[in-house]
């Protein structure tokens, strides 16, 4: 290239850039747009759609009889708190778990329901015969102090102290001829090694509180169960039970004896 045209070309590019417009900006201010030009709106960023909370489904549960090992629901939970109620060692899980089944089948053999594994309508029937609506003790029995309350319809005898229930066990009762006497009595002799002077039979921790009517232990209902019955003293069929309440009840309790 010669010396003329290079200076030519160059003189051309300084006018270009001395006719260009100088461009400054003040300090913190932002360029203003050409005419006709429309400066982009930012768009804001849009809310996260929360996530719906799902509804809780009702638990799936058994509701009709019979029940057995393993079925769950509101059914099952009324049973075990029916079973609270006659004084059986279960909680309220909603579960027929193993010590509700247990439970199940000492009550159904108690009351001559068969042993079966089961909860039938038959048997529930019976364990609202005998807790009725509220399952509490009578208004004798939740006095003030130490009381025996015995439920024959039940078959069962409870230490109530101050309207608690510390101890519940089987008891068996007179038969044909000789039924245990129904009321409000007291504890008015104790007898640790005591024999029946009229049917010579062996009365171990004998507490009277009807004439010759007493709370004892008998090795005939610890043997045969409900298949005898006394001469209408209240029969216990545990040696551990009679003998725990030969030593904390003394003369004076009152004995409470209903159906």
């Amino acid at each position: 290239m010669s010396v003329r045209r290079s200076a030519a070309i160059g003189a051309l590019t300084l006018g270009l850039v001395a006719a260009s417009p100088a461009v400054s900006y003040a300090a913190g201010s932002s360029p203003t747009p050409a005419p006709g030009v429309t400066a982009p709106v930012p768009r804001p960023t849009p809310s996260p759609t929360p996530t719906p909370t799902p509804t809780p489904k009702p638990p799936v549960g058994k509701t009709t009889f019979p029940l057995v090992a393993g079925d769950k629901g509101s059914l099952v939970a009324a049973t075990q708190q029916r079973l609270i109620w006659l004084g059986y060692p279960v909680k309220v899980t909603r579960v027929m778990d193993k010590a509700t089944m247990t439970s199940v089948r000492t009550f159904r053999t108690k009351f001559g329901l068969g042993a079966t594994l089961s909860v039938t309508a038959a048997v529930y029937t019976r364990m609202r015969q005998l807790t009725g609506t509220k399952g509490v003790l009578p208004a004798a029995c939740r006095t003030a102090g130490l009381v025996i309350c015995v439920d024959k319809s039940q078959k069962s005898l409870r230490l109530v102290n101050r309207g608690r229930v510390v101890l519940i066990a089987d008891a068996r009762f007179g038969g044909t001829g000789h039924a245990t006497r129904e009321g409000v009595f007291r504890v008015f002799s104790k007898s640790r090694f005591h024999v029946s002077s009229l049917y010579h039979t062996s009365m171990p921790y004998a507490m009277f509180f009807s004439g010759g009517e007493a709370v004892h232990y008998s090795p005939y209902f610890a043997r045969d169960g409900y298949n005898g019955a006394s001469h209408g003293c209240v029969n216990l069929r545990s040696t551990v039970t009679a003998s725990y309440l030969f030593a904390h009840v003394p003369v004076g309790t009152r004995v409470v004896v209903y159906h």
